[in-house]
């Protein structure tokens, strides 16, 4: 009988919660971490195994953070997700500084289970890129080096905006679903902001996950996050850049390192410019995707 469940194309999961850059403005308030907070294995188990319930397979897979590096158990939840989803494009999203660092017995384990590195291409990765491309050569573990990010983009609102369809319409990540602790959101943004309001004593809504133990399909889940949810309100129509900078932690963040300031450029140059982008980022991300199965 054929498989009646949907196909999930998209799921990313931080693997570790803090980082070693604390990127100023960081999309996931990685940043804002005060504790050293891991996914508590048996739950990712738990939850993978949920997520090959409702979907009878996922396109890719990006383990992330903060930064996963930083996960000691790192290759336990590569395993885990190869096993589960054997044609799965699994991917370590990373700054790549810690990569030199590896084992050889870690490196064997992330190219035996046909894991590759997304490395993020940060300017104190730039640095030391050398190093990082021999040791990966060296152990015939696959790479892709993304774009200089010398920019970040700041996207919230400090107050909601009038046309959050827009927001969704114009948004370059409504694929970026995240998985953790039980719960799936229909992006990192919506997913992460509880840092954001905790750091700052701010009320964001929270409430766009998705308890995947509930009575839901896999089918419904895909319609929801196929359309603008709350946390819409709040995203900006298009996000504006700013130069990259490290070492921001909590104590030296503020709440404006995110928030959109209400001029010309953020309100009206700035969604026009990504309305354009909207269309070629998704044809962009189909590509590489056909590219890697």
């Amino acid at each position: 009988m054929e498989d009646q469940r949907p196909v999930l194309d998209y799921v990313e999961t931080e693997i570790t919660e803090f980082c070693n850059l604390n990127c100023k403005g960081c999309s996931d308030f990685s940043n804002l971490v005060k504790e050293k907070n891991f996914y508590e294995f048996d739950s990712f188990v738990k939850d993978y195994n949920r997520l090959a319930e409702l979907f009878s397979s996922v396109k890719k897979i990006r383990l992330m953070g903060g930064e996963p590096l930083l996960n000691p158990r790192l290759t336990d939840y590569i395993e885990v997700c190869r096993h589960i989803f054997p044609t799965a494009d699994i991917r370590i999203v990373s700054n790549g500084l810690l990569i030199p660092k590896l084992t050889d017995e870690q490196l064997k384990i992330i190219q035996k289970n046909k894991c590759k590195f997304d490395i993020s291409n940060y300017p104190p990765t730039r640095k030391m890129f050398g190093e990082i491309k021999s040791r990966l050569d060296e152990s015939h573990v696959e790479y892709d080096l993304g774009f200089p990010m010398n920019y970040f983009f700041r996207f919230l609102l400090d107050t909601p905006n009038d046309e959050p369809d827009r927001a969704f319409r114009n948004c370059i990540f409504t694929h970026c679903h995240m998985l953790s602790n039980g719960k799936l959101s229909p992006c990192s943004f919506a997913h992460c902001i509880g840092r954001y309001n905790r750091a700052f004593g701010l009320e964001y809504p929270e409430t766009d996950c998705i308890d995947i133990y509930s009575d839901i399909t896999g089918e419904e889940i895909i319609n929801r996050f196929s359309h603008p949810h709350d946390f819409c309100k709040y995203c900006g129509k298009g996000m504006v850049p700013f130069r990259w900078q490290g070492g921001i932690t909590r104590e030296k963040a503020s709440k404006e390192d995110w928030l959109i300031q209400n001029n010309y450029l953020s309100m009206k140059f700035a969604p026009f410019v990504q309305s354009l982008l909207k269309k070629p980022a998704s044809m962009l991300r189909s590509f590489i995707q056909r590219r890697h199965t």
